[in-house]
């Protein structure tokens, strides 16, 4: 038996169908300020894992469908040489969390005068690791290196300068950042993040008939910390880190047609000034990279070999993985769909067989 609609249900009803209207009639949105660009968009990813619990960024080894990623941004340019992104974060990560809620990714102002030395002000991500600074959506895996989420800084509140040079043969980037994570509107000590980052093309030219290029790139970073949350994996008494880090990295890409091979490095070397442990410590990691595409623009395949070890001088392994993968692209970056078999070995536990299923829409 149908109910009839209360006062309430028709006055929403006709309040959206003027909206409708409206839009129709206007076509388009007005920003609320003077610049004379402004774009909406958009990133969601779609995504389920099967099969054993991983490595330790995941959660259990339940089976399960969520959100990775779901972000809404807003990006605009304006006459006087300044452009800025607001970017909101309401996904949720790897490990299990209930009650999702929203946060800021990206909020930053640059000054963009000069192509050789762009000056950006707010909170993005800081120039340490080639994998960590691709791009989220355009990485061929699903999921980063282990060794790229442990070791590098993500995003971080700061002021950096960096640009192109050289026909955009070299970029660099150099910053000073509070060092204590993303979201976090206060600095931990009175010291500062230092992090800078230098890459550039070595060669372009022809290999076996294709198109060529091979880049090289290397970073550092040094910061003194009394209380910077880290991951379980490193043994610090309550995931919290006091004293000094100096982090190392180098990278390299060969793109050859419709092949590609990226290789890196990273290593921390930690300096407790209290805590467990008290002694010094150090962690690194490397990967490699290959994928091809067997249909252009469509089928691309990718293998990936990867270590972490987190305390290089304990009597444990490295963690080690193995990826196997396939995208599908429909409409490129835009709409396509992505499939990861993870082959995880550490000490103390089986093998690990996790699948890793995504779908992806940018908008």
């Amino acid at each position: 038996m149908e109910r009839p609609l209360g006062r309430a249900a028709v006055l929403c009803l006709c309040a959206l169908a003027a909206s409708a209207v409206e839009a129709q009639t206007l076509g388009t949105i007005k920003p609320a300020g003077k610049e004379p660009t402004l774009t909406i968009g958009g990133l969601l990813q779609v995504q389920a894992e099967f099969g054993d619990r991983g490595d330790t960024r995941f959660g259990n080894d339940n089976d399960r469908f969520y959100l990775r990623r779901a972000r809404i941004n807003a990006t605009g340019k304006f006459l006087e040489e300044f452009d800025f992104r607001l970017e909101g974060e309401f996904g949720g990560t790897l490990t299990n969390t209930s009650g999702l809620r929203a946060q800021l990714t990206d909020g930053f102002i640059n000054w963009n005068r000069y192509p050789e030395a762009n000056v950006r002000m707010g909170q993005f991500k800081t120039p340490f690791g080639f994998e960590q600074l691709f791009s989220d959506p355009r990485l061929v895996t699903i999921e980063r290196s282990l060794v790229n989420d442990r070791l590098t800084l993500s995003r971080q509140l700061g002021v950096q300068v960096g640009g192109d040079l050289f026909e955009k043969r070299m970029s660099y980037a150099a910053g000073v950042f509070n060092g204590n994570g993303a979201n976090n509107n206060f600095n931990d000590d009175d010291s500062f993040l230092s992090t800078a980052r230098l890459s550039g093309v070595l060669w372009q030219g022809k290999l076996l008939g294709q198109s060529t290029t091979w880049a090289v790139g290397g970073n550092v970073f040094s910061s003194e910390d009394t209380s910077v949350a880290q991951a379980p994996d490193f043994g610090f008494d309550s995931n919290v880190f006091a004293g000094e880090r100096l982090g190392t990295g180098f990278d390299t890409q060969l793109m050859a047609g419709r092949f590609e091979l990226w290789a890196e490095y990273l290593a921390v070397d930690w300096e407790p000034s209290s805590g467990r442990p008290l002694s010094e410590i150090e962690s690194d990691g490397w990967y490699v990279q290959g994928s091809y595409y067997v249909i252009p623009n469509r089928l691309q395949l990718v293998l990936k070999a990867e270590t972490f070890d987190p305390v290089t001088d304990d009597a444990t392994d490295p963690v080690e993985i193995g990826t196997a993968g396939a995208s599908w692209y429909l409409k490129g970056h835009d709409l396509k769909l992505l499939l990861n078999y993870l082959r995880v070995r550490q000490d103390g536990q089986d093998d690990q067989n996790k699948i890793l299923v995504r779908t992806q829409v940018i908008f």
